[in-house]
């Protein structure tokens, strides 16, 4: 990564944090904003323009500082301009789950038209004829992972924040440097973001959301990102590496979706079964479940991406997924005792107006 790309990614941080204080005022002006009742649990109304900031901070800078503009680049914005768009008018009006998974395939769909799709499942298969309804099931999985995981200050801006870094990385090595600034540039966005979305210093609650459109936003950027990177040349091995960099929001979701089919429930039922609910009702603070997941982040990154570069078979890494998958199952099935086993570790409990946090966004009818 060139000493310019670290500045557009500044230039990022700094875009992004400004825009978003700039819309504060105007998304409680219009009403914009997560209001506490129900499963909400902050204290304050609390403007949803994550999304709209961050989207606005790649958009101008990405196509400010490129020289040309690549297809894939283009299909992105345009994907994901769509998406938030719907979040906003979802987060305003509360559409139903049916018309958000058909703009969810939509965003899909215009990637594909931008030749950025999955051709591969790693070095294991190729997709061929499969790979269009194979990149709509990634692209709408991803997105609402990212949606789900999104119950606590700063947790889903940080892990898909970690993941960015991984593929950053991957395409400086692959010698892709244009890919590489512009993964560095949203990883700056995003962390302009995370800058009033954190708990840090005398921040003691988030200032902004990401709303349903930023969730959906940040969940294209890690399908786009992925699918960038296996497009160059002995980079199919990204497939594999993609799932485990965001490997808590896609547990998480896989193990909620299949419990609430067999319940008989709709699987976008939303409720307080994510992890980071487990934890919070362990007594574990924002900033520890952040600090938490960013370590399994970093540390089942780490592991699989040395594993790839010793060239290992990639089949191991599959089945180990999906091992963690049922793991997780059996784990949370009883969520009593997965609370109280959480809490043998957990930090003493702080009182209720001191541990808000933002509602697990699952999908609605």
């Amino acid at each position: 990564m060139t000493l310019t790309a670290w500045i557009w990614a500044l230039a990022g941080v700094m875009t992004t944090a400004a825009i978003a204080r700039l819309l504060i005022p105007w998304a409680h002006k219009h009403s914009l904003v997560d209001t506490p009742s129900g499963r909400h649990d902050h204290s304050a109304p609390t403007p949803v323009v994550g999304g709209m900031a961050i989207w606005l901070g790649v958009a101008v800078l990405g196509l400010a500082g490129a020289s040309t503009v690549s297809r894939g680049f283009l299909a992105y914005l345009a994907a994901s301009a769509v998406l938030i768009g719907v979040g906003v008018l979802d987060d305003l009006r509360n559409l139903p789950w049916r018309l958000r998974l058909f703009f969810q395939a939509l965003a899909a769909l215009i990637l594909f038209l931008g030749d950025t799709y999955a051709r591969s499942v790693g070095n294991l298969l190729e997709l061929e004829a499969w790979a269009l309804p194979f990149s709509i099931f990634a692209t709408i999985g991803v997105i609402n992972a990212v949606n789900m995981i999104d119950g606590s200050d700063g947790l889903s801006g940080t892990l898909v924040g970690i993941a960015l870094a991984f593929f950053a990385i991957e395409a400086t090595q692959a010698g892709d440097h244009t890919l590489a600034g512009q993964l560095l540039l949203m990883l700056g966005c995003v962390v302009g973001f995370l800058l009033l979305n954190l708990r840090f210093g005398g921040q003691q609650a988030a200032r902004i959301f990401l709303g349903n459109s930023g969730s959906a936003l940040l969940g294209l950027t890690v399908v786009w990102a992925a699918f960038e990177l296996a497009r160059i040349p002995g980079q199919s091995s990204a497939g594999i590496l993609a799932p485990w960099v965001v490997a808590i929001p896609l547990i998480d979701c896989v193990v909620l979706v299949f419990r609430r089919l067999l319940a008989g429930t709709s699987p976008f039922q939303a409720d307080r079964n994510h992890i980071h609910h487990l934890l919070r009702d362990a007594g574990y603070t924002p900033q520890r479940i952040v600090a938490l997941a960013a370590v399994l982040s970093l540390t089942a990154g780490g592991i699989v991406k040395l594993w790839l570069i010793v060239a290992w078979p990639e089949l191991p890494l599959v089945l180990v997924f999906l091992l963690f998958i049922g793991i997780h199952f059996l784990w949370s099935r009883r969520r009593e005792h997965a609370v109280a086993q959480l809490r043998r570790e957990a930090p003493v409990a702080y009182p209720n107006h001191a541990r808000s946090v933002s509602m697990s966004q699952d999908l609605h009818d």
